[in-house]
């Protein structure tokens, strides 16, 4: 199987650092398996704006959300606007930790196009939503994905 890249717009240099640093930390905890989603370290990669880009649910919304989701059909699951949440924080870091891929890299392709890359171990193998929920967080449009 070969690398597979989702490409996107760099809007904020700032931003593409603290993306980039993020993901070599990823990659670094990931190989050696050390991903601890619950550890506030991560934070550190995110400002105000990006965090505000996740689902914070109060124990409250949980509760009304599991409701929801017990009293829907299964096809209106998919299509009730109520139960489509963006990605909460730990989540997204659950499915790093967890993804069948390995992180190859996050690199700028030129001046204001950035790429992250890589690998899957087998297929299905999680799938690149956790990637793209990362990279928008930054604020940054993804203009390419190749699987």
């Amino acid at each position: 199987m070969k690398n597979c890249f989702i490409e996107f717009i760099i809007n904020n240099s700032e931003r593409f650092d603290m993306l980039q640093n993020m993901f070599k930390l990823l990659k670094e905890e990931k190989e050696i398996d050390l991903i601890d989603f619950r550890d506030s370290k991560w934070f550190d990669f995110f400002d105000e704006e990006s965090l505000m880009s996740f689902w914070w649910p109060t124990e409250q919304d949980i509760k009304e959300y599991n409701k929801l989701w017990n009293e829907s059909s299964f096809i209106n699951r998919f299509f009730d606007p109520r139960l489509n949440k963006k990605w909460d924080f730990e989540s997204m870091l659950y499915a790093f930790k967890n993804g069948e891929y390995e992180l190859v890299s996050c690199e700028r392709v030129d001046k204001h196009v950035g790429r992250i890359e890589y690998y899957p171990f087998s297929w299905p193998y999680g799938g690149s939503e956790v990637f793209k929920a990362l990279i928008e967080s930054y604020g940054f449009m993804i203009t390419k994905e190749e699987v």
